[in-house]
C-alpha cells in the first residue's frame, strides 16, 4: 500500500487543524487569565468566551465543505479555508511556543516591530524548536480526529440549513393563503429545533450585552483575528501641535506663565545638538521650525521645563557627605576619564552574589539537603569583582567574610575605606534595554510606548556625549593642539563599544543621536577592514562575546595615556542576554540542583554568564591598571534591567510585559580609587547618573572654570538627584509660611511630597511600574485593558511572591485595604492617579504622536 494512501482528504484535515488550534490557543489563553477571574463568572460567561472561535470555524467549515474542488468557486473556497486553516496553526503554534518559553502569551500587536527588524528576527527564530513542537503536536491531534470531526460539524451544519431552509420555505407556500397558519406545516422536530435555536441565540446575545468588557472582551478574542492587532502598528511623528500639559491630579499647578527668554550667556554660537531649548525661543522656534515646537492657540512651550515638573525633587542645595568633602578639598579626586559600563540583565542580587536576598533562597532550595552548605560557597564564588567593586561583605556558609581567591583577573589594590560609592535599592527605569540607556546617557525617561520610538524624535535633554562636546566648543583651537596642554583643556572623546550588532530596534540611530563620536560594534568585528578582527565564533544571535572588544579597549586606554585625550566610554556587556551562552573555552560550573519541581537549566546558564562578565569586568580594571589611568577615571557601573527565571516567578518568565520586581532591581557604582568608600540606601534611578557625574567634575576641580560654569548651570536642569549628596525620599514643608507660599488655585501641595519613581515593562506601550521612594509600595499599572493591575508590599514580600491583583484599581483597592489597611489604599489611589498622568506627560514633552 503507497504511504499517501495514510494522508487524509486535504480539506479535511484543514478543517481539522483549524478546529484544534483554535479551541487549543482559546484554551490556553483563558488558561493564563483563570487565575484572575472568578470561578462562577468565568462558568457563566464562557459561552461567549468561545462564541467567536465557534463563528471562525463555522466559517471554516462551510470554505472546506467540497472535498474535491471541481469548479473554480469551489477551488476558491478551498484556498480561502486552508489559508485560514494554515494562519490558525502557526499562531497557535507560536502561542505555544512562546508560553514554554516565556509563561506569558504573544502581543500581536508588538509582532509587527519585530517582524520589520532583521536582528529582532533572531530572537524570534531562537524558539524555533518549541514552536515547532507546538505545531506537531497540534498536526497529530488534528489528524486523529480529521474524519469523525469533519463528519460531525458537517452533519450539525446541515440541521442548521435544513431547519433555517424549511422555515423559509413553509413561509414562503402559505404567502396568499391567510386562512392557514405557516406554523403549522411544522412537524415537532422542526419547531423544537427553532426553540432550541432562539433561546440560545437570546442568551448568548444577553450575556454577551451585561459582561464586563475588562477582561472579557481581551479573553474572548479568537484566532486568527486577534492578528490583525499586528497590521495596526503606530509610528513616533513629531508633526502638528503637542498636547496642552495634563492637570496634576495631586494638587493643582498654577497655570503657566512662560519665562522671559534669553540666551544662556554659556551656550556656545554652535552648540551640539541636544541644546535645541536653549538655542532659541519657543517662538523662534515654532515660526521657524514647526509648530510641534509651540503649543497651538496659547502661550506655553512645548519644551520640557525641570522647574514646572511637579514632581522633581531636587537636593542640590543639601551638604556634600562629609568623607567626600574632604576629598574633594584636598584635591585627591581627579576625574580625567569617565567609564560607564551597563549590564546587561545585570541583577543587583548578583552584584555581588550574597545570602538573604529571596533569589539566593531560591538557588540553594534547588538542592537536597545535605548538599546544601556546599551549593552556598560554590554559588558565592560566582561575583569577586563586583564583591570588590562594592565593597559589599559577603559571608560564607560558615558566616564568614569571603575574600576574593587569586584566581580573579583583577586585584583591587584600593586603600581600606576607599572605593567610591555603591548604591543600593536603586530600580531601573525601564526592562528595555536601550530606553533604560536613555535614562543613563541623556538623563531622560522613556517614551511609555512599545519599542525605541524615541528615535524618531528629540531627546528632550542634552546626552553626556553632546554634554561633552559641548565643553570641547568653547575651548580654543589653539588650547585644543597643544601638545602640553593642561589637562582640563585636553579635548573630551566619545567612544560606544559593544560586540553585538547596534541594529536591533535602531540602536545605531540612537547612539548617533546621543553624540557618540566613534563606535565599535559587531560590524567592526567582521569587517574586512577593521583592524582587529573578531576570531572566535558568535555566541548568540546578537553577536560575539565581550572579549573580542579587548585590543579595542587597550587601544583606547593608552590613547587616553598618552595623546591628551579625555575619554568618556560607553560599554554595555550581552553575554547575560538570552539564550545565556558562553565561550566554548569558559569553564562553566553546575551551580543549581534538581529540587523544586522546576527546570533549573536556564538560571544555570545565566549564573555562568555571571560569572563570565564579572571576569571581564576584572580585565577591564586591570586594563585600566595597566595604562595608568585607573587613578583618575571614574568607572559607572549600572544594570539595564533585571531578568526574571522560574526561581523567581513560577507562573511568568522573562522580561517582556512582566512587572516582577526581579527584573527593576539594578546595581549602581561610582567606582574611583581615590573616592572613600560610601554605602547609600536609595531607591535612585540612572536619571541620577549625569547629575552625579557632573557635580563630582565640579567638587572635584576636574572642569576647568568656564566648563565648570557650564555644569554647574545645568545640573538643575536634570531630573535626578546627586548622589554624592544625601538623596531625599521626600521633601517636608509643614511651616506655615512654606504651606502658604505653595498653594495652587486653592489647592494646597501636600505638606510630605515623595519621589516618584516609574519604570518602563518591556516592550514599553502595555504596562508601567510605579513607586515611591522610601516607602514599600508598587504598583504594576496597566496602559491596556488586557492587563491586570498588581500591588505589593516589598517591605513584606521582597520577592513579589504572593502580590495582590484585580481587573480595576476599584477591586484592587478593596483587597488592599483587606489586607495592608488603609495607608496602603491611600498611596495606591495616589499611585494609580499620578501613574497615568505620568504617561500623558512623558508624550508631552518628548511631542509624541501617534501617526
Amino acid at each position: 500500500m503507497s504511504p499517501l494512501s495514510y494522508l487524509p482528504p486535504l480539506p479535511q484535515f484543514l478543517f481539522s487543524t483549524l478546529f484544534v488550534s483554535g479551541l487549543a490557543a482559546k484554551i490556553l489563553h483563558i488558561g493564563l487569565h483563570f487565575h484572575s477571574l472568578p470561578f462562577l463568572y468565568l462558568a457563566l460567561y464562557s459561552p461567549t468566551l468561545f462564541l467567536p472561535d465557534f463563528l471562525v470555524i463555522t466559517c471554516g467549515r462551510i470554505l472546506l465543505r467540497f472535498p474535491t474542488p471541481e469548479t473554480r468557486l469551489q477551488w476558491l473556497s478551498t484556498c480561502i479555508g486552508g489559508l485560514l486553516s494554515l494562519i490558525t496553526w502557526g499562531a497557535a503554534s507560536i502561542q505555544f511556543g512562546f508560553f514554554l518559553q516565556t509563561g506569558a502569551e504573544v502581543a500581536w500587536a508588538a509582532s509587527n516591530s519585530f517582524l520589520s527588524d532583521p536582528a529582532a528576527m533572531k530572537i524570534l527564530l531562537s524558539g524555533i524548536t518549541t514552536v515547532s513542537a507546538a505545531s506537531t503536536v497540534l498536526g497529530f491531534a488534528a489528524w486523529a480526529i480529521y474524519g469523525r470531526l469533519y463528519n460531525v460539524t458537517g452533519l450539525a451544519l446541515q440541521g442548521v440549513q435544513d431547519s433555517v431552509m424549511g422555515l423559509f420555505k413553509a413561509r414562503y407556500t402559505l404567502i396568499g393563503q391567510p386562512s392557514k397558519s405557516w406554523l403549522a406545516t411544522f412537524d415537532l422536530r422542526t419547531m423544537r429545533r427553532i426553540a432550541i435555536f432562539v433561546s440560545l441565540f437570546t442568551s448568548l446575545l444577553f450575556l454577551q450585552i451585561t459582561r464586563p468588557a475588562i477582561p472579557y472582551n481581551h479573553i474572548s478574542g479568537a484566532l486568527p483575528l486577534t492578528l490583525l492587532d499586528a497590521f495596526t502598528k503606530k509610528s513616533a511623528t513629531d508633526q502638528g501641535c503637542r498636547e496642552p500639559a495634563p492637570n496634576f491630579p495631586l494638587w493643582n499647578r498654577d497655570k503657566f506663565t512662560p519665562a522671559q527668554w534669553s540666551r544662556p550667556s554659556w551656550l556656545p554660537e554652535n552648540p551640539p545638538s541636544g541644546f535645541s531649548r536653549w538655542v532659541k525661543s519657543p517662538l523662534e522656534r515654532a515660526e521657524e521650525d514647526n509648530a510641534a515646537y509651540y503649543l497651538c492657540n496659547d502661550a506655553e512651550s512645548a519644551f520640557f521645563n525641570p522647574f514646572d515638573d511637579p514632581l522633581k525633587i531636587s537636593n542640590l542645595g543639601g551638604e556634600i557627605y562629609e568623607p567626600l568633602q574632604k576629598a574633594f578639598k584636598d584635591h585627591a579626586v581627579s576625574i580625567d576619564h569617565v567609564v560607564l559600563l551597563t549590564l546587561e540583565s545585570g541583577r543587583k542580587e548578583l552584584f555581588p552574589i550574597h545570602q538573604g536576598t529571596p533569589m539566593f533562597d531560591a538557588l540553594v532550595a534547588s538542592h537536597k539537603a545535605h548538599a546544601q552548605k556546599d551549593a552556598i560557597d560554590r554559588l558565592l564564588k560566582i561575583t569577586p569583582v563586583a564583591q570588590m567593586l562594592t565593597g559589599e561583605t559577603v559571608l560564607d556558609s560558615n558566616g564568614q567574610a569571603i575574600k576574593p581567591d587569586n584566581a580573579t583577573k583583577w586585584h583591587d589594590r584600593t586603600a581600606d575605606g576607599m572605593g567610591g560609592l555603591n548604591v543600593r535599592g536603586a530600580v531601573t527605569g525601564s526592562s528595555l534595554t536601550f530606553k533604560s540607556i536613555l535614562g543613563s546617557h541623556c538623563g531622560v525617561q522613556p517614551l511609555p510606548v512599545d519599542l525605541l520610538e524615541e528615535t524618531q524624535l528629540e531627546i528632550y535633554q542634552p546626552c553626556l556625549p553632546q554634554l561633552l562636546e559641548l565643553f570641547n566648543r568653547v575651548k580654543s583651537s589653539s588650547e585644543l593642539s597643544s601638545e602640553e596642554v593642561d589637562a582640563l583643556e585636553r579635548p573630551w572623546k566619545s567612544v560606544f563599544m559593544q560586540s553585538i550588532t547596534d541594529e536591533y530596534d535602531r540602536q545605531n540611530e540612537m547612539n548617533e543621536q546621543m553624540g557618540f563620536e566613534e563606535h565599535v560594534v559587531k560590524s567592526n568585528l567582521t569587517s574586512m577592514t577593521s583592524k582587529y578582527r573578531a576570531s572566535s565564533k558568535e555566541i548568540n544571535y546578537f553577536g560575539y562575546a565581550e572579549t573580542e572588544l579587548r585590543p579595542y579597549l587597550q587601544d583606547l586606554f593608552n590613547e587616553a595615556a598618552h595623546n591628551n585625550t579625555r575619554v568618556f566610554l560607553s560599554h554595555v556587556t550581552s553575554t547575560t542576554h538570552h539564550p545565556w551562552n558562553t565561550p566554548r573555552d569558559f569553564d562553566t560550573q553546575k551551580y543549581l540542583g534538581r529540587e523544586g519541581g522546576i527546570k533549573h537549566d536556564a538560571m544555570n546558564s545565566y549564573l555562568n554568564s555571571v560569572n563570565f562578565v564579572d571576569g571581564w569586568l576584572g580585565e577591564i580594571m586591570s586594563m585600566l591598571d595597566e595604562s595608568g589611568i585607573a587613578n583618575s577615571t571614574l568607572v559607572v557601573i549600572v544594570g539595564d534591567h533585571g531578568q526574571a527565571f522560574a526561581e523567581d516567578n513560577k507562573d511568568l518568565t522573562g522580561t517582556y510585559e512582566n512587572g516582577h520586581i526581579s527584573n527593576f532591581r539594578v546595581p549602581l557604582v561610582f567606582r574611583h580609587p581615590h573616592m572613600p568608600r560610601i554605602d547609600i540606601d536609595a531607591n535612585a534611578t540612572s536619571l541620577s547618573i549625569i547629575p552625579t557625574i557632573l557635580d563630582m567634575l565640579v567638587q572635584s576641580g576636574s572642569l576647568n572654570d568656564h566648563d565648570s560654569d557650564i555644569a554647574s548651570h545645568l545640573l538643575p536642569e536634570y531630573q535626578g538627584q546627586s548622589l554624592i549628596r544625601p538623596f531625599l525620599s521626600s521633601i517636608n514643608d509643614t511651616s506655615i509660611e512654606g504651606r502658604e507660599s505653595r498653594k495652587h488655585e486653592g489647592n494646597e501641595m501636600p505638606a510630605t511630597r515623595y519621589q516618584w519613581n516609574f519604570g518602563i515593562i518591556n516592550g514599553g506601550g502595555s504596562m508601567i511600574s510605579v513607586t515611591t521612594a522610601g516607602l514599600p509600595y508598587r504598583l504594576v499599572l496597566p496602559l491596556k485593558n488586557e492587563f491586570e493591575y498588581i500591588f505589593s508590599d516589598l517591605d513584606k514580600d521582597p520577592g513579589e511572591l504572593h502580590v495582590t491583583k484585580a481587573w480595576s484599581i476599584g477591586a484592587l483597592k478593596k483587597a488592599v485595604k483587606e489586607e495592608y489597611g488603609s495607608d496602603a489604599v491611600k498611596w495606591l489611589e495616589s499611585a494609580g492617579k499620578v501613574g497615568k498622568w505620568w504617561v500623558r506627560q512623558q508624550r508631552r514633552i518628548w511631542g509624541y504622536r501617534e501617526a
